[in-house]
């Protein structure tokens, strides 16, 4: 079409006035035209924009739910390794809490027999040291009344010999 009118325009078959209308319309029209291209352009990029950025928050937001859901089941089973461990220490706790009290009253125990035995060993000894202080006093007693028998004897016979030598001398 624009071949026609270009040979319209140079044959002169339109006149100057009705060329420029053609022209101005023309013009006009092809701006128009621009216009409602760049208008339709802009809404149909427009749509893309929305429909990309509806796909990319859903893949986002689907992304970040999974991710999310992972990590949420990663935290419950960490939960759940954290309360068997509470649970098995405090089995474990329990058991050596027993086991401990059974150690320490079997080693008191063992303490306060031996305690009891060195008590009797100690009974005994001071028994035997008793008894040998009484012997070795007695005995000592005994030799100490001799010596005092023997001594009461001597003075007996010092005196009388005594005696005798003073009345040989008067």
């Amino acid at each position: 079409m624009l071949d026609a009118l270009k040979t319209l325009f140079e044959n002169d078959v339109v006149s100057e006035e009705v060329r420029a209308e053609i022209e101005g319309a023309w013009e006009s029209k092809i701006k128009e035209n621009r216009q409602q291209a760049t208008a339709e352009l802009r809404e149909e990029f427009a749509k893309k924009y929305e429909h990309d950025k509806s796909t990319m928050v859903e893949a986002i937001d689907a992304m970040i739910s999974e991710r999310l859901a992972e990590e949420i089941a990663e935290f419950a089973d960490d939960r759940k390794q954290l309360a068997e461990a509470k649970a098995k220490y405090a089995v474990k706790m329990r058991e050596d809490a027993k086991l401990m009290q059974k150690f320490v009253m079997e080693s008191l125990k063992s303490e306060v027999t031996e305690l009891h035995e060195d008590q009797k060993a100690i009974a005994d000894k001071f028994s035997m040291l008793e008894n040998f202080i009484v012997d070795a006093l007695a005995k000592e007693i005994a030799e100490f009344h001799e010596d005092k028998k023997d001594l009461a004897e001597t003075k007996v016979k010092l005196i009388k010999e005594a005696k005798n030598k003073f009345a040989e001398v008067k």
